[in-house]
This record gives structure tokens, C-alpha cells and sequence, in this order.
């Protein structure tokens, strides 16, 4: 009996052997080929460039305060809102200013009725003077009175314009379309002359300002294009932007050169104070390109699929610059070699290609 059950359990072992060894092999699918498209690893020529680091900050900025001293009645934004060029954004109390409006009005409604009765009154006197009536002395004093209302009237019209200066005053409005980005106030609190507000700034354009080395000045040219690389965008990392200045003067303790490159945001992904590295080109070396589309990542590795006897090998490579929609091979492939580009989901590494076109 004991012999009986060691047979059995050697046979339900090889069973088991059998059942593992079986799963082992290659799967079936990988004898069915996947239609892919190809593109070659291109030999060409990119440009050597004077790498250079530096941060975003805003095309414009401005720091709003008011001239007048009072208590906030409203304010109208918090940190992030995009505001308008002209938009209200914070309300200082101005009951004072009305009532001072309300009585300068007055004022000059009195100056203009003395300057009409004056105005009369001189030509009542010329009249009388010409009819030898009355005396030149009097028809003098008649039209000093009349020189005097003017003056009234201008000077009420300047109380008024003063008073309607302060209460625009009371009103603080956006100089420039863009985002606020600092708050330092609340309702309630009180506004004193030229102590700030809020900062809004334009960020439809971003400007990065870099320093290069005094040997490297003579490849900056006013107007040209470069590129930038902005880490922080994970998506579309490097944008194209343009050299708005290069500062005509060295720094005189680092020996280098201040240039500002001005790069657009429409989207607005781009934010003050993120770290930026420009690169201005002054030459060119070779290069391997690959379509981006053919990377594949898997972690903090890069690979690519190459058509290797109508099946794909998976290369891991170490990559360089993004050149447009091109990337720079480092190391894994050779020129003229063939890669996949586009889907990839249903490619593993030997499976069976069947290549359909070039990309």
C-alpha cells in the first residue's frame, strides 16, 4: 500500500513538472504579426549651442497702491485671477470725496453766475462809456470785476477736476491684462499712500534672463530665435522664444552678460520663478534623430522598438536633446536602422511585426 501511494505522488508531481514546463513556452501570439508603422534613425545635422541657466518672470509687472488714505471698501480679486486691462479691483470708502465733489460744483456754479453778471455788466458800461454816461474809471472797475469772475471760474473748475482725480483715486484699476499674483489686503483694512495692494502680472509672454560668459557674448544676436527648456513642463518642455536684449555691459565681478529672451504663454503653463535653461546656437554637429512618437518609458528608462528580421527588439538608448518632434539618440542605435512609431500597446520584445509603411 505505502508503495502504491509513492506512485501516486510521483505522478502528481510530474503532472505538475509537465503543467509548469508547458506555461514556459513562448505564447502563440507572439507567431501572430502586428501591422506597425516604421520610421529610420536619421543621420543629420543640429546645432551646437551655449547652454545657459536661469528663471521665468513676467513680461510686466506692477505693484498697485493708491494715493489716498482711507479705509478699503471692497476688494474685488483673490491671488489667481486673471484680471483685464481697466478692471476695478479694489475700493477705497469716499464719502468725504462726494460731499467735497458735491460742494466744489456748487462753488463753480456761483463762479459762472458772478461771471455772467460781470460779463453784463461791462457791456452795460462800454455802452454807457461810449455815450460819454459814465466815467472811464468805472467802466475800468467793471471790467476788472469781469477779469476776476474768470479767474473765479478757473479756479472753481480746478477744485472740481481735484476732487474727481481723488475720487478716481479711490478706484484702483488694472494697468495690464494678467494674473494677480500677491494680495496683501483685506476689507475693512486701511490704505495709506504708495504702501502696496496687489501685484498682477502680464504672463501671456514670459521673459527668462540668463548670464553667458564674456567669449560666448558675440553668438547673441538681438531678434533671433532659441530654444527653451523648461523642466517643469512635463508636457511640450522646451518652447521657442526670441532674444528681446542683450545687456551692452558686463558684470564686472562674474565677467558675464545679461541676455533676456522673451518666450509666449498662451496657455499660461508658464509661471514666475520656474528654473529655465536657453540654449543659443553658434554651430552645428552630427546627430542621430528619432521620431518622439517612437520613445517607449518604462520608469527612468527610454527604449525604442527596432524591425530587427521582421520582428521587434526593444533597445534601451539614452537620449539627448528634443529637436521639434525629433529627439536625439545618445547611444543604441545606429543610422538607417528601423524603428516603430505610433501604437504600441500590443509590442513586446520578439513579437512578430508585419511593417505596413513608413512614418
Amino acid at each position: 500500500m505505502k508503495a502504491n501511494r509513492r506512485i501516486a505522488t510521483g505522478l502528481t508531481v510530474l503532472v505538475l513538472m509537465a503543467g509548469c514546463s508547458y506555461q514556459e513556452e513562448p505564447a502563440a501570439s507572439d507567431e501572430i504579426a502586428v501591422s506597425v508603422q516604421v520610421a529610420a534613425v536619421e543621420a543629420a545635422q543640429v546645432p551646437v549651442l551655449i547652454k545657459a541657466v536661469g528663471s521665468t518672470g513676467p513680461y510686466a509687472r506692477a505693484k498697485l497702491s493708491t494715493r489716498l488714505m482711507g479705509r478699503l471698501k471692497e476688494v474685488a480679486v483673490d491671488e489667481g485671477a486673471m484680471v483685464r486691462r481697466g478692471q476695478v479691483l479694489v475700493r477705497i470708502e469716499n464719502q468725504d470725496l462726494t460731499a467735497k465733489r458735491r460742494q466744489t460744483e456748487a462753488g463753480l456754479q456761483e463762479a459762472r453766475a458772478v461771471l455772467a453778471n460781470a460779463k453784463k455788466n461791462v457791456e452795460r458800461m462800454r455802452n454807457l462809456f461810449k455815450e460819454k454816461a459814465v466815467p472811464q474809471q468805472q467802466l475800468d472797475r467793471a471790467e476788472t470785476s469781469l477779469v476776476r469772475a474768470q479767474a473765479g471760474v478757473a479756479a472753481a473748475e480746478q477744485r472740481v477736476r481735484e476732487v474727481e482725480v481723488n475720487l478716481n483715486y479711490s478706484e484702483v484699476k488694472s494697468p495690464l491684462d494678467g494674473l494677480v499674483v500677491q494680495k496683501f489686503v483685506q476689507p475693512g483694512d486701511m490704505a495709506a499712500p504708495g504702501v502696496p495692494l496687489l501685484v498682477v502680472e502680464r504672463q501671456d509672454s514670459i521673459k527668462v534672463a540668463v548670464e553667458i560668459n564674456e567669449r560666448d557674448q558675440t553668438y547673441v544676436v538681438v531678434g533671433q530665435g532659441v530654444d527653451v527648456e523648461i523642466e517643469a513642463l512635463e508636457s511640450e518642455p522646451v518652447r521657442r522664444g526670441k532674444v528681446e536684449a542683450l545687456v551692452p555691459a558686463a558684470d564686472p565681478g562674474s565677467h558675464t552678460f545679461q541676455v533676456k529672451v522673451v518666450v509666449p504663454n498662451p496657455d499660461g503653463r508658464i509661471r514666475s520663478g520656474m528654473f529655465a535653461r536657453v540654449g543659443f546656437p553658434k554651430g552645428m554637429r552630427p546627430a542621430l534623430l528619432v521620431p518622439a512618437a517612437a520613445v517607449v518609458r518604462e520608469g527612468q528608462l527610454r527604449g525604442v522598438y527596432a524591425v530587427v528580421g521582421g520582428r521587434a527588439r526593444l533597445r534601451w538608448v539614452r537620449l539627448g536633446r528634443v529637436w521639434g518632434d525629433q529627439v536625439e539618440v545618445l547611444s543604441g542605435l545606429e543610422a538607417g536602422e528601423k524603428v516603430v512609431v505610433g501604437e504600441k500597446m500590443d509590442l513586446r520584445d520578439g513579437r512578430l511585426v508585419e511593417v505596413n509603411g513608413d512614418a
